[in-house]
């Protein structure tokens, strides 16, 4: 597990990279060992997201055995996905080390998305119209990647072109994800 000193210092962190303040790096271990610790932050997060797809989510007639196995096979790619696409784009964009840095922001990101959207998901719950549910989801989800942006492009040190082309393959990467999720959940793949 992380440290609560590590975690707290990181919480730091996040508040400023979330006002987009560039000493927000001073906060992570920008290390390889830092970026393998950051995938810890897995285990802890693995409720609050189970939370989040299933609060406002009538599965239906679904077989629940099949639910769950859809949710955490889309966990676990959530997780590894995008670290794993970084790590090979590495010596194409020529950052090397770097980019374990951008893996461990990019972890730590998790828990800045799960405080945004569980006071959306809960107010939702106890009856906030889809609409205002929509708006705020969707607001939610473009400041944390303004500020994956921004972390990109200070981390490893790349244009903006670069670092756009980093978070918008993150969210296509991710919207492929949650729809895998829903049809391995709902029905046969193939």
């Amino acid at each position: 597990m992380i440290s609560f000193a590590e975690f707290e210092i990181a919480l730091l962190g996040l508040l400023r990279l979330a006002r987009f303040d560039a000493g927000f790096a001073g906060f992570f271990d920008l290390s390889l060992q830092g970026a393998r610790r950051s995938f810890r932050l897995a285990l802890p997060l693995l409720p609050v997201w189970l939370l989040l797809l299933n609060l406002n989510t009538d599965w239906k007639d679904a077989d629940m055995a099949r639910v769950g196995a859809a949710e955490m096979i889309g966990y676990v790619l959530s997780w590894v996905s995008f670290p794993l696409l970084l790590l090979a784009a590495a010596p194409l964009i020529d950052r090397g080390p770097r980019v374990y840095g951008a893996i461990a922001i990019y972890n730590w990101l998790s828990v800045l998305s799960a405080a945004l959207q569980l006071p959306i998901e809960v107010a939702s719950y106890y009856g906030m119209g889809d609409a205002w549910n929509l708006t705020f989801s969707l607001a939610s989800m473009a400041f944390v990647l303004a500020c994956e942006f921004f972390a990109f492009r200070r981390i490893l040190e790349i244009g903006f072109e670069m670092a756009l082309a980093l978070v918008a393959v993150d969210f296509i990467l991710g919207r492929i994800i949650v729809n895998l999720l829903i049809g391995m959940a709902l029905g046969p793949l193939f």
